[in-house]
């Protein structure tokens, strides 16, 4: 009997293994990525077309500044600097999985958490994104080039 091939693997996979890429950009961790819901449109006019939510990456505060940075001259240009964003889903291998990848991004909001003098928690970095367009990749192939990762937390 043949072992199952990583296609027919009927574990669903965890959502704790991850790795956000933006081009151009180098970061420092990624703690929590929400995909963008993606609908189709219809219209009388004029054909189906795909409107995209946003895609929210959160991250633990440190002194880069490359999220607000991007986010700074996104809102002082009238044309914002879109960056393309994949998030790559790690199977329990240490093996890439799955991979969304998300055209045209550029910064919609840009937060950090509220300072409190009695807690201990991480000081959160949001980054909201609007997107242009989605593929996903099912079968995603390990990329090497680090220089733009932002590797998962912990």
């Amino acid at each position: 009997m043949t072992a199952p091939s990583r296609m027919d693997a009927p574990e669903p996979f965890v959502n704790t293994r991850f790795r956000v890429q933006i081009e151009g950009l180098r970061g420092t961790g990624a703690l929590e990525v929400v995909l963008p819901e993606a609908r189709i449109a219809r219209t009388s006019r004029r054909a189906a077309v795909t409107r995209y939510g946003s895609l929210i990456l959160k991250r633990g505060l440190t002194r880069s500044a490359e999220w607000y940075d991007w986010w700074d001259r996104a809102r002082r240009s009238k044309t914002a600097a879109k960056r393309s964003v994949s998030v790559v889903l790690i199977d329990a291998r240490g093996e890439d999985a799955n991979r969304w990848t998300f055209s045209d991004a550029r910064p919609l909001a840009y937060h950090v958490s509220a300072l409190n003098a009695l807690g201990g928690e991480v000081l959160v970095e949001t980054l909201e994104l609007a997107v242009g367009g989605l593929k996903a990749d099912y079968s995603a192939p390990a990329q090497s080039d680090s220089r733009k990762l932002i590797s998962p937390a912990g």
